[in-house]
């Protein structure tokens, strides 16, 4: 029987660390504080799936105590350590007019900076809100801008993204009322489990490649490059407005990388053989 043609998405949801950067920021500031092992050991558990997000939350944030200073850094390290072709896939997007997301259960004070740095609506980024300790650094000065960088972390706000399954509820806060067809892209277990929330879930292991997620993904990018993202998301109509636009290349270089087995799976058939059915005379 025939595939049907190819759909677009309309509302793309990124996740951070490993995805839009080739870092995970709670890895790097236990980099900063000598406790990289310990910390990056739970990270990749609670990536793998091996332990909830739950669990090790609030244990990797203790052994931390961040000041806002050094998320300001990791905002940072961020920026420096941009997945391949993430600023120019966001900016397609936009052009195209789709609305763009990023969800993430890493630390608002970094992902924000970073998402807006990105060209992502702050209103439209979700992180880990923090709570920091008024009477830590210089409390006296508490008006000048160096003693609010120099406070040190007391909690954190539980809630759906410090826990493995909870980006759905994110997702359907976000999207509201909406119209279109959604996708996801990220690399780890908290992503794929909000798969059920979204029309197309997108694995990612450019930076980490995680069997569990290649498994249960339908499409999965094994390329550093996120261009494929762009191809996925906008389409035949979506290449036919980047065209002789400054967003061409992005466009070409998604689908190029698409069409090669080395560079995205689709584990379902149908959709590869619709992807190929708009795009293989491109090329």
């Amino acid at each position: 029987m025939r595939s049907a043609n190819w759909s677009p998405f309309d509302l793309v949801f990124f996740d951070c660390d490993s995805t839009l950067s080739a870092i995970e920021g709670i890895d790097e500031l236990a980099r900063s504080k000598g406790k990289a092992g310990r910390v990056g050991l739970l990270t990749n558990k609670a990536m793998d799936g091996e332990l909830d997000l739950a669990e090790v939350y609030g244990k990797r944030l203790q052994a931390i105590k961040p000041t806002r200073a050094q998320l300001k850094a990791v905002e940072e390290r961020y920026w420096e350590t941009v997945v391949e072709d993430a600023r120019e896939v966001i900016a397609a997007l936009r052009f195209l007019g789709k609305q763009v997301f990023i969800i993430s259960g890493g630390l608002i004070d970094a992902v924000m900076g970073f998402g807006r740095r990105l060209g992502v609506d702050p209103e439209r980024i979700r992180a880990v809100e923090l709570e920091y300790n008024e009477l830590s650094g210089r409390w006296w000065d508490y008006h000048e801008p160096g003693a609010q960088q120099a406070k040190t972390y007391l909690d954190y706000s539980t809630g759906p993204l410090t826990v493995s399954h909870g980006k759905s509820r994110i997702i359907g806060e976000l999207a509201g009322d909406l119209p279109g067809r959604r996708l996801m892209i990220g690399d780890g277990a908290s992503d794929l489990a909000a798969q059920d929330s979204v029309e197309l879930f997108v694995g990612y292991g450019g930076v980490v490649a995680r069997e569990t997620l290649l498994e249960g993904s339908e499409v999965f990018i094994h390329s550093e490059s996120l261009a494929p993202v762009l191809a996925l998301a906008g389409g035949l109509r979506g290449w036919k407005e980047c065209r002789g636009t400054e967003h061409e290349r992005a466009f070409r270089k998604g689908i190029t990388a698409a069409l090669e087995q080395r560079a995205v799976t689709f584990r379902n058939e149908s959709l590869r053989d619709s992807f190929i059915r708009d795009f293989e005379d491109i090329i």
